[in-house]
């Protein structure tokens, strides 16, 4: 009785704790950021076309709102002063007396509508590395290439608002970009959590002083990621994950080999391709069923809601937008120096223990096995036994 009295005592006073430093670390959080019940100047705008359409409605994306502008799309002029001040969900009308109902956009929605000048980090592979970072709202997170600034939010938004992250890019025009996509999007709310740098990662993180304090988590999009790794290992908590995101198999072969080769305390967790499969589930109209003598039009019956229930069916198939490929995800892990002998850097050891368990049913893998206890760590590392030995992993 006395032992559960004095657990409970012991959590309670971690629960106050923590609740009190919560309050602390958001007090600086401007309450009028999170009220987006109407639209303000500055703000970026999701319009949706009202026109009841069987295939997708026309969506536009337009910011800053500023008083007295206007923006053209679609051949339709949107003025400013019709949108600041209305409340989400409103309806408003273009030169052209066409209807817009108007929306915040959504993160994934503001990356793939926003310009570019480059390649955006897709919301199918920047949702994943968040993930395989493993953030939370404490999590202090150096992320080298920038670009536009899209897979930056997603980290930002991961460990708002107490985290925060480290940008860097050799692309002084990338930098000025990023910042401008990332100030426009939510009122700039994760702008204050972000540090930006121009220069090289090496030049960068070797200019930060020594007692500086070490990354949670490491995220490299760049085309020689291997290249950074003796000015980034040092910056890195051990135990913490870095993810390389890489378009070509070869990236993958070369910095795994560089891993091993200069036995960088690095474990190869697991290699990742994300693909998204979209499905159509849709309304339909079965027109045998239908009464014949009634005039009717497929397209209204199934955006009126008015199908008939004896005529209604569904259609349930794969869609026809091509998901290709956009760059496979490397999952590193720094590890114990005490830990290198058994692997090299290659396999995280807990990992290869539980392959060992599930192995033990009698399955011969010997002609694999010899061939990785022939690998010596100091001979040469060839690309066919690289292959084998992602294919084990």
């Amino acid at each position: 009785m006395f032992y559960r009295k004095l657990n409970l005592k012991f959590y309670q006073n971690v629960r106050l704790s923590y609740s009190m430093r919560t309050i602390v670390d958001t007090a600086k959080v401007i309450p009028e950021k999170f009220d987006r019940s109407k639209f303000l100047e500055g703000d970026t705008v999701i319009l949706r076309d009202t026109t009841k359409k069987f295939k997708s409605p026309r969506i536009a994306l337009i910011g800053p709102l500023i008083k007295g502008s206007k923006t053209e799309k679609y051949g339709e002029i949107f003025y400013h002063d019709s949108i600041i001040g209305k409340s989400i969900r409103s309806i408003i009308k273009t030169n052209e007396e066409k209807s817009f109902t108007l929306h915040f956009p959504t993160l994934d929605e503001y990356i793939l509508k926003i310009s570019r000048h480059t390649t955006p980090v897709y919301p199918k592979d920047a949702n994943t590395i968040v993930a395989l970072l493993d953030l939370h709202p404490y999590s202090r997170i150096l992320e080298a290439g920038t670009g536009n600034g899209s897979l930056t939010l997603y980290l930002a938004r991961a460990i708002y608002p107490t985290g925060h992250i480290h940008t860097i890019d050799v692309n002084s025009d990338s930098i000025y970009k990023a910042q401008k996509n990332i100030r426009q999007y939510f009122r700039g709310i994760y702008y204050d959590n972000i540090t930006f740098s121009t220069g090289s990662c090496s030049n960068i993180l070797n200019s930060l002083p020594e007692n500086a304090e070490k990354y949670d988590g490491v995220v490299l999009d760049m085309p020689e990621p291997w290249l950074e790794l003796p000015s980034i290992m040092p910056k890195l908590k051990i135990d913490g994950f870095m993810v390389c995101y890489l378009p070509n198999i070869t990236q993958i072969l070369n910095l795994i080999k560089v891993i091993r080769e200069n036995k960088y305390k690095l474990a190869t967790i697991q290699v990742l391709e994300v693909q998204w499969r979209p499905w159509e589930v849709r309304a339909t109209v079965i027109r045998k069923k239908m009464d014949e003598n009634v005039h009717f039009s497929v397209n209204h019956l199934i955006m009126d809601n008015k199908i008939p229930e004896k005529a209604l069916a569904y259609v349930c198939r794969p869609a026809y937008m091509p998901s290709s490929h956009s760059a496979f995800l490397v999952q590193l892990k720094k590890i114990g120096e005490d830990l290198l002998k058994f692997h090299d850097g290659l396999g995280d050891p807990e990992h290869s223990k539980n392959s060992e368990d599930s192995d033990s049913d009698g399955s011969d893998d010997s002609d694999e096995s010899d061939n990785l206890d022939d690998c010596d760590s100091d001979s040469e590392f060839s690309e066919e036994m690289i292959h084998k030995i992602l294919e084990i992993q």
